[in-house]
C-alpha cells in the first residue's frame, strides 16, 4: 500500500546523501537540503508542509516537495529513494493522488506541473507515475553586460504591498490560457515571503496612467532568473514589450547582476524572438510534464 508520510525537519539527516543528490533525477530540481538549512523558520514551515516521504509496505520510495498552493501546483522536486528495478515493481499510479490527499486540507489542487531536463530514466519514472508530458521549456540565458541595445522611456512602478490586487489582476490578464488557473493575493503573499524574491527588481509598466505590463527578476539559488514579464493582451504588438523588457534588464545590472536566465514556452516564438532581439541565446530545452486530477 502507497502511504504519504509529513516531512519532518529530522528526515534532513535521514535522507541527506540523497537530498544532496536532488538533481540527479532531474537537473531542475531544486536544493530543500540547502534552502531549508538557510531558511527562516516561517520557510522552514512552508517547506515541510509541502513535503512528503512516499513509502511502498513501509519503505521509503519517493520524497515528494512541492508548492502549497491551489490549482496549478508546481513540483518543486521529486527524488526517487528507491532503485529504478524496485520502483518498476511496485505500482505508482496512485502515487500522486496520495500525495495531493496528505497536503494541507485547504488546497484545491487541479493539477501537478513539474518541469525537467528529460533524460531516460524520469521519461521512464514519471510515465509510470501517470504524468502527461505537455511541452517544452525553452531556458534561454544573457550576459546583461552585453545589453546594449537603446530603449525609449519606460514609466515604471516598483510593486509594493498595498498593489497586490492589481498585481493579481495584470499577471491573470498576461497569463490567461486554458492551461493556466488564476493567481490569488495568498499566492503573491507566499512568493514575497521567500528569500528567492528580490522587492527591488519586481516592476509595473504605467502606460497612460494604467497598469499594463509587469516583469521582475528572482533569485534561485545562485542563478537569477526574469520571471512573470509580460503585457497585457490590449497593448500587444505596439512594440511596448521590448522597451519595457530592456529596461527592467538595465535595473537587473544596476542591481549587479550579470548572468540571468529565462524559461519560455518554445513553441511561443513571438517571446522566443523578443528575448532573442535583446540579446537572450538558448542554453537548453526543457520538458513540462502535468498530472492531472478529474
Amino acid at each position: 500500500m502507497v502511504l504519504s508520510e509529513q516531512f519532518k525537519a529530522k528526515d534532513l539527516q535521514t535522507y541527506r546523501n540523497q537530498l544532496l543528490e536532488y538533481d540527479k533525477f532531474n537537473e531542475l530540481n531544486e536544493n530543500l537540503y540547502g534552502l531549508y538549512r538557510k531558511s527562516s523558520l516561517f520557510n522552514k514551515i512552508q517547506y515541510r508542509a509541502g513535503t512528503r516521504i512516499i513509502t511502498y509496505q513501509n519503505e521509503p520510495i519517493f520524497l515528494i516537495w512541492s508548492e502549497t498552493r491551489s490549482y496549478n501546483v508546481r513540483i518543486r522536486s521529486i527524488i526517487p529513494l528507491a532503485d529504478r528495478e524496485k520502483l518498476d515493481q511496485i505500482p505508482l499510479e496512485d502515487v500522486m493522488e496520495v500525495f495531493r490527499d496528505s497536503l494541507p486540507q485547504h488546497l484545491d489542487i487541479h493539477q501537478f506541473e513539474y518541469i525537467v531536463v528529460r533524460n531516460e530514466d524520469n521519461d521512464h519514472i514519471l510515465s509510470l507515475l501517470n504524468f502527461n508530458m505537455r511541452r517544452g521549456v525553452k531556458r534561454m540565458h544573457m550576459n546583461l553586460n552585453d545589453l546594449t541595445m537603446k530603449a525609449a522611456p519606460v514609466t515604471m512602478k516598483k510593486f509594493q504591498i498595498e498593489d497586490i490586487r492589481a498585481r493579481v489582476d495584470i499577471q491573470n490578464r498576461i497569463f490567461d490560457n486554458k492551461y493556466r488557473l488564476p493567481i490569488n493575493s495568498a499566492d503573491i503573499l507566499i512568493e514575497i515571503s521567500k528569500k528567492t524574491y528580490i522587492p527591488e527588481l519586481s516592476y509595473f509598466y504605467l502606460y497612460e496612467d494604467q497598469y499594463i505590463g509587469y516583469g521582475q527578476i528572482n533569485k534561485s539559488e545562485n542563478s537569477y532568473f526574469l520571471v512573470n514579464f509580460g503585457i497585457v493582451p490590449e497593448f500587444r504588438g505596439k512594440k511596448l514589450s521590448k522597451d519595457f523588457l530592456i529596461q527592467l534588464l538595465l535595473k537587473g545590472r544596476e542591481f549587479g547582476i550579470k548572468e540571468l536566465y529565462l524559461d519560455v514556452n518554445e513553441q511561443n516564438d513571438k517571446a522566443v524572438n523578443l528575448y532573442k532581439t535583446v540579446g537572450f541565446k538558448d542554453k537548453q530545452s526543457n520538458c513540462s510534464w502535468l498530472y492531472y486530477f478529474k
